[in-house]
């Protein structure tokens, strides 16, 4: 986010830095804040402090930024809901304890260090070129700077990057750590395998009824029958209340006229250029006005199109009010100056593509439905009242349906899925809704009121029939089938017990297969992250657990897969390995990560952090002006 606003240090620091930001949303929360009383700053950091005005900056950097990805203005809704301030916020509160923790050990730079920094800043010294006066001196505009608050800002930064050295500079992580890693990473396994499944068991005998009531006994939490209830439904619905057929061809017509929403809105190509000195954003607009160019005038203004053009847009899509008036007020390829929320705002408008509207004819079936829609609702509201107080006064459904003339349905003995006896799904308006009210309520209770839509549905528990173990005889016939299929498991279990035996024993797997009538498969190379397709995951993480000739079974539902490992490869180890290097880069990037994280939030802890919550809300309060 600051990016652009600081100069920030290179390679691995760079990335930690980045990192730590990042981290820093663990360490801050909103919930911790407390009230300052220094109406210049929004937060400090020990004895470091956030100014209102650093936080105005980058909230507004941050703000256009989003801006000009989006291709739009944002809405005081979306900066809320992105978070910009928060984010803002803990970015630079984290900055400060750096600063802080930097200025305790004594840590700081001289102007000399500061003027060299410039003087080498890709920001504004070109390729082979010298320092850059014209580009500073934009760059401070754009951003608001005064010379004295660029170089505090850049001061802070060589501060942090010094700081980060002397904690984290020289960590890295021992180089045996390095080979256990590339060794877990890049290990490579070839294995032996083959399959149980049914057709490799024996006939299973027919069990007699001792052993299927055996069974049932050890089991009989299995054989439920699941409760059951019935209830009743009255359903108040605009839809079904709805008669366009009584609406008016003249109220129609009126709604035709009067609704937007059966055309396009005019559009418009629109630019808007944020500049600090209103006289300049002045001379650009009569310069455009007068014929000059619009890309020679970003040229002079350094600024890109693509930095801003707001697109193809309706009025309504743009955030700032001034902005959008001047806007749809232009000719096409003509320019104005407005006192934007963000500053001076240089308006231009490219092309214009009209407004359009559908023809009646093709509309005003539509337009009819919707204003018997809304008289239904309206009667739906009232209806709805009444309804309510006959339940408060002990209406069932029946009498509900009855006096109000509305549709009801009744459902006999349903599970909680809303299937009957036979097992058939039963229709039920707002099923889920519903079938919770009605599991949910004692039998006779008053009817409950769930919405389905703009409907709404009330619910009256009839009667409950509790669920139940099954007597023997009723659910002999499942009994049977989990009978079968437990002893199908049992004989694959041990099978493929006997078989592992006989391979860790020395038979060779594809012998052992064969017992079986089973032929073996041979996998090609995998690591333990990359199991080769086909290969269920769990296979291939039981292959790393035993060495070279292991063998060992793994269920894959209602099959078993033995296997032996065949080959392991032990990767080459070169520290020198342009691989190993990016490993490496990233475990020590971690490791810095982790010190500098847990520093900071203890230092945290000593020296504590606030912020002025009141000055923190006039910032980024909604509606309140930006100039």
């Amino acid at each position: 986010m600051l990016n652009e606003m600081r100069r920030g240090a290179k390679g691995t620091l760079a990335k930690l830095l980045i990192a730590l930001l990042v981290l820093s949303f663990a360490v801050w929360g909103v919930s911790g804040f407390v009230n300052t009383v220094n109406p210049t700053e929004v937060a400090r950091a020990g004895d470091t402090p956030v100014s209102a005005r650093e936080f105005e900056r980058a909230w507004r950097v941050q703000s256009m930024r989003i801006t000009q990805q989006l291709g739009r203005s944002l809405t005081p809704q979306e900066i809320q809901s992105f978070g910009i301030a928060n984010s803002v916020l803990q970015s630079l509160v984290t900055g400060a304890l750096q600063v802080d923790a930097a200025h305790d050990l004594g840590i700081d730079v001289s102007d000399d260090t500061l003027a060299e920094r410039l003087r080498s800043d890709p920001r504004f010294v070109p390729e082979g070129g010298n320092f850059d006066r014209n580009a500073f001196n934009r760059y401070l505009a754009n951003f608001n700077y005064s010379e004295n608050e660029f170089f505090k800002v850049e001061r802070e930064a060589a501060v942090q990057e010094m700081w980060t050295n002397s904690l984290v500079g020289g960590l890295t992580v021992p180089t045996p750590y390095l080979e256990a890693v590339n060794r877990f990473t890049n290990q490579t396994r070839e294995i032996a395998s083959f399959r149980l499944d049914n057709d490799s068991l024996s006939t299973i005998p027919d069990p007699t009824e001792e052993e299927l009531r055996a069974f049932y006994d050890e089991h009989k939490d299995e054989f439920r029958a699941p409760e059951r209830r019935s209830f009743s439904i009255v359903t108040l619905s605009p839809d079904a209340l709805a008669e366009p057929e009584v609406v008016s061809e003249d109220a129609v017509r009126r709604a035709y006229d009067a609704d937007g929403a059966y055309g396009t809105p005019e559009r418009r190509e629109v630019q808007q250029v944020v500049l600090d000195d209103p006289d300049v954003a002045q001379k650009a607009a009569d310069a455009i006005n007068g014929g000059t160019a619009f890309s020679a005038i970003l040229r002079e203004l350094g600024k890109k199109r693509s930095d801003v053009d707001l697109g193809l847009v309706a009025k309504s899509a743009i955030f700032d009010p001034a902005i959008a008036e001047a806007a749809f007020s232009l000719d096409a390829r003509k320019a104005t100056v407005v006192d934007g929320r963000f500053g001076p705002t240089l308006v231009r408008v490219d092309d214009i593509e009209a407004a359009a509207k559908q023809p009646y004819d093709e509309v005003k079936d539509e337009i009819r439905a919707s204003l018997a829609l809304d008289e239904a609702i309206d009667q739906a509201r009232a209806l709805q009242t009444d309804v309510t107080d006959a339940v408060a006064g002990g209406a069932p459904v029946a009498e509900i349906a009855d006096r109000f003339d509305l549709p009801t349905q009744t459902v006999e003995a349903v599970d909680r899925n809303g299937r009957d006896e036979n097992g058939e799904t039963v229709d039920i308006p707002g099923r889920e809704a519903v079938l919770n009210a009605a599991f949910a309520a004692e039998a006779g209770a008053d009817p409950a009121p769930v919405e389905d839509g703009d409907a709404t549905i009330w619910v009256q528990t009839d009667t409950i029939i509790e669920a139940d173990i099954l007597p023997f005889e009723e659910a002999q016939g499942d009994v049977l089938l989990a009978w079968t299929e437990a002893q199908r498991s049992k004989q694959l279990d041990e099978m493929a017990t006997a078989a592992v035996e006989a391979v860790n024993s020395g038979t060779p797997i594809a012998d052992v297969a064969a017992q079986y009538g089973a032929e073996v498969a041979q996998s090609a190379p995998f690591t333990f992250s990359a199991a080769p397709e086909g290969m269920p995951r769990a296979v291939a993480a039981a292959a790393f657990e035993g060495p070279r000739g292991h063998g060992a079974s793994v269920p894959d539902g209602n099959t078993r897969i033995v296997f032996q490992v065949t080959d392991v490869t032990e990767p080459a180890f070169f520290v020198e390995d342009q691989g190993l290097s990016r490993v490496r880069q990233q475990l020590d990037e971690g490791m810095a990560n982790a010190v500098l994280f847990d520093f900071l939030n203890a230092w945290q802890s000593d020296v504590g952090a606030t912020v002025n919550q009141q000055i923190l809300n006039q910032l980024t309060g909604v509606g309140q002006g930006q100039g």
